[in-house]
């Protein structure tokens, strides 16, 4: 079993351009298909493969990533570009899964560059895990780049419906009217994949925000984070909380909107999320103002045990 990669299939991409900027040489003609997890023979990277996947399955990232470290080590060793491609990849979700953009821009850069040299072409999925790592590094011009190279992808409707919601987030977060409805229109269009329709309300629910229309906004958030959670979607969740409790605030019901800020960082700070402490003041101060002692002093405390957590 894989881990859930937002179910993006394989696909070849004739042109894509590296993290260095260069055309993939296998253009032109018939390119090979770009290596999947079917193509690693080696039994021994194959078999560090499937422990790294369980230990992403069960929510484990730090110890999929020591494992797809190792796995990818291996590759080097053996010259194998398959495992190359299938672990280089893994790595890099690994890293984005467990918070840390950085390390996950550097396996996917590595990893294209390494396909890019031997006239290999990467799968989008690549490219669209580097381009939302950058994306939350604020790095976004490269982002959006990234984002439109996958969005054009021809054979791989998963993987540009997934880049059209990065721009369409980027778009959000410019405040692009035109930009941002273009993105939510497409999505609509992509199918009734649950992830699919979550990723469209998440930008209806923007587009609402930006046009001050609060109530749909939340709604739009709330039926969001439904989904995300039914998918065990944990960010999402978190994410989609949020944006219903600052929609809520917005609107006046300070008091829904503490226990939405609530809800949004403490799913946060089971994921480790930087976030996690920001928003549980915020659930605290509206609790207290609105006479909410006991959801007040929750709030505080596990704000206070994330300080204790951290090194």
């Amino acid at each position: 079993m894989r881990p859930r990669r937002g179910g993006i299939s394989a696909a070849i991409l004739c042109l894509m351009l590296t993290a260095s900027g260069s055309i993939l040489s296998a253009c032109g003609g018939t390119p090979e298909p770009p290596p999947g997890p079917e193509a690693v023979q080696e039994a021994e990277i194959s078999a560090s493969l499937e422990m790294a996947r369980f230990a992403f399955l069960s929510g484990r990232y730090d110890q999929a990533i020591r494992a797809y470290s190792g796995s990818l080590d291996r590759a080097y060793a053996r010259d194998d570009v398959a495992a190359i491609a299938v672990a280089g990849q893994e790595l890099a979700f690994s890293y984005l899964r467990a918070g840390k953009p950085k390390e996950a821009v550097q396996a996917a850069s590595r990893t294209r560059d390494e396909l890019a040299r031997r006239g290999r072409p990467a799968r989008p999925a690549l490219a669209l895990v580097e381009a939302t790592a950058r994306y939350r590094l604020k790095e976004t011009a490269v982002a959006e780049r990234l984002a439109r190279e996958v969005a054009a992808a021809p054979d791989d409707p998963m993987a540009a419906s997934r880049a059209t919601f990065l721009l369409g987030m980027i778009a959000a977060d410019r405040r692009d009217v035109p930009a941002l409805t273009a993105a939510s229109d497409t999505l609509s269009r992509s199918g009734e994949q649950p992830e699919m329709k979550a990723d469209n309300l998440h930008l209806s629910g923007r587009l609402h925000l930006i046009r001050k229309d609060y109530v749909q906004a939340a709604d739009a958030f709330m039926a969001e984070e439904a989904l995300r959670r039914a998918s065990g979607d944990e960010p999402g969740v978190a994410r989609a909380l949020a944006l219903a409790a600052d929609s809520t605030e917005r609107n006046g019901q300070k008091a829904k909107a503490a226990d939405l800020w609530f809800r949004s960082g403490r799913s946060a700070a089971q994921e480790g999320d930087a976030e996690a402490a920001s928003r549980l003041r915020r659930a605290e101060s509206l609790a207290r103002h609105t006479g909410q002692p006991a959801l007040a002093n929750e709030a505080r405390r596990l704000r206070l045990d994330l300080s204790k957590d951290r090194p």
